[in-house]
């Protein structure tokens, strides 16, 4: 007998719990699940990345692989993801850069330009890197984004080893984002930890 008082004593507690839920299921389903319009959100990706990163020519035809998708958040995350693997998987190839007018060549420049037996970077190297960041206008030469000198890394396009020096015409600026990829071993892995995956996932439906 107690034992079927505890059983309707459950069953009611219960019911009483799924009724509420019941009746306000499209509030409580709406809250799990967002809808949205895709469009908008396409065109500020669109326009994010068209100032930031000019020179990666992003394909958003990739948004249609996910059109039944009815999760907005889900379909935004996905065409992210795309962008993201289209913005790693750029082809690019370090090459040599143009030099800078012989009249702001400063003393010392072409002797330190060599490379050293100790393997060391040249004491004129952050004059260096800064010459050759004006050079491009403060831009990485890979995607095109805005750098700040502070976080403007350079690569050498023809590496010590194959006979490359610190010549200015074989320095090449980059962001942290494409500085990391192009020294990348593990491409995959690498694009799971950007600055761009960070800044495009803002925008993703909260």
């Amino acid at each position: 007998m107690v034992l079927d008082l505890q059983f309707i004593l459950y069953g009611l507690i219960i019911i009483a719990t799924l009724v509420p839920l019941y009746i306000y299921r499209e509030k409580v389903f709406k809250r799990f699940y967002k809808t949205g319009n895709i469009k908008t959100f396409l065109r500020d990706v669109d326009a994010y990345l068209t100032l930031h990163h000019p020179k990666i020519p992003f394909d958003f035809s990739i948004a249609s692989k996910f059109e039944n998708e009815k999760d907005i958040r889900i379909k935004e995350t996905l065409i992210v993801e795309g962008l993201i693997k289209q913005f790693s998987n750029y082809e690019y190839e370090l090459k040599t850069q143009r030099g800078i007018d012989k009249d702001r060549i400063w003393s010392g420049y072409e002797g330190n330009s060599k490379l050293l037996k100790d393997n060391k970077l040249p004491i004129d190297w952050a004059q260096r890197k800064e010459a050759a960041w004006m050079r491009d206008n403060n831009k990485c030469n890979r995607c095109g984004t805005k750098t700040k000198l502070l976080d403007t890394h350079v690569l050498l396009a023809k590496q010590m080893r194959n006979g490359g020096g610190f010549n200015l015409e074989n320095i090449v600026v980059l962001c942290s984002d494409c500085s990391r990829i192009v020294k990348s071993a593990n491409i995959e892995r690498t694009s799971r930890d950007l600055h761009i995956l960070d800044n495009l996932m803002r925008k993703v439906t909260n």
